[in-house]
């Protein structure tokens, strides 16, 4: 018989699910940068005075970036859940 789903099973699969794209999104990005792939790539982040500005950053580092970024939001949910 199938129990229903509880809060835990809920997080375990958001989990995975988080750091399955957080690794595909490095390893892609990773590939990218070997393989020598150039374009514009454009990324800004403004939180509150403070603002951090990529520019013409080679599109496997943004990829990498934004899978790190994934991974920290997926941890911080996490631990701040517990």
């Amino acid at each position: 018989m199938l129990q229903s789903p509880t809060i835990v099973h809920i997080t375990i699969f958001a989990t995975i699910g988080a750091f399955s794209v957080s690794a595909l999104s490095i390893f892609l990005g990773y590939k990218l940068f070997v393989a020598g792939a150039t374009g514009k790539f454009m990324f800004s982040v403004v939180k509150g005075e403070a603002a951090v500005n990529f520019f013409s950053v080679a599109p496997g580092l943004g990829f990498a970036l934004f899978g790190m970024l994934i991974a920290i939001y997926a941890l911080r949910k996490i631990i701040r859940s517990n």
